[in-house]
Parts: C-alpha cells; structure tokens; sequence
C-alpha cells in the first residue's frame, strides 16, 4: 500500500492525507455511493481504520518497537522495554482509536480520557468506534480496547 493506505484502491478519489479519518472516508462513501449502515459501507469503513492503524504502527504485534511508539504517542514515560511492560501500561490508558490515527493524520496531539466511561461516552456520541471484529484481530489495537456496549 502506498503512503495512502487503504485509499490507494480508489485512485479516483482525491485524498487528503491530513484530513480526519472520518471526514475522508465519509468523503469517500458519498463519492462510491456506499450507503451509511449498509454492508459495502461497513466492512470497507472497517478495513480502513484497520488500515491506517496498520500504517501507523505495523501488523506484527510480536515487535517491541511497534509497542514502544504506541507507548510513546500515548505519553507513557519512561518507555517500557518489555511487550508486557508496554501492555501493562497500556491497559490503563482510554484512548479513542480513531483520534489516535487521526493525531498521525492531522499532526494535533492525542486527547486521553479520565475514565473508561468517558472513553465510551465520546466514542459513541461522535461515531468514533474501531470495529471489535478488526481490533481483536491486532494485538496493539487490542491492548485498547474497551467494551463499547
């Protein structure tokens, strides 16, 4: 994939690199006429979060360096030098997934929450949920998660 990631497959489409992950993809949808809630719609929205997520920090979740620059971006200080290390730190951190990737994105600084509340509270209200289905399939995605619902 080239540095476009999951919008390389769309040379028609005009994307902006440092445009939010929501904003393109929604630009995207009405451009391919992929219906919000329909399955085009969904599993392509899915595919593309796990994507970006990908770009950013790999897809082999057995490397400690793709755990220390999730660690780093989330301001985990000092970085861990073991994967446990990183994940044990990690699990205590709410962040929302999609404004993670969009930090790399847009270049604004990661928001972390108070609570796991809080954390479930935005990402319902504001359409930022990773799919479960994705995020369990990716160690570091994994390492996030909360229960949405």
């Amino acid at each position: 994939m080239s540095s476009d990631g999951f919008f390389s497959q769309y040379p028609e489409f005009d994307h902006d690199p440092t445009a939010p992950l929501v904003a393109e993809f929604q630009r995207l949808s009405l451009q391919r006429g992929w219906k919000a809630g329909g399955k085009k719609y969904r599993q392509s929205r899915q595919k593309c979060f796990a994507q970006e997520f990908e770009h950013h920090y790999g897809h082999a979740s057995d490397k400690l360096a793709g755990w220390q620059a999730l660690c780093a971006d989330l301001y985990v200080s000092p970085t861990p030098s073991s994967i446990k290390q990183c994940k044990k730190a990690l699990s205590r951190i709410s962040v929302n997934l999609v404004d993670l990737i969009d930090s790399h994105r847009t270049g604004e600084k990661v928001k972390l929450f108070p609570s796991k509340n809080a954390l479930r509270n935005y990402s319902i209200n504001h359409n930022k949920i990773f799919s479960k289905r994705q995020a369990k399939a990716d160690g570091y995605v994994c390492a996030l998660l909360i229960q949405m619902f």
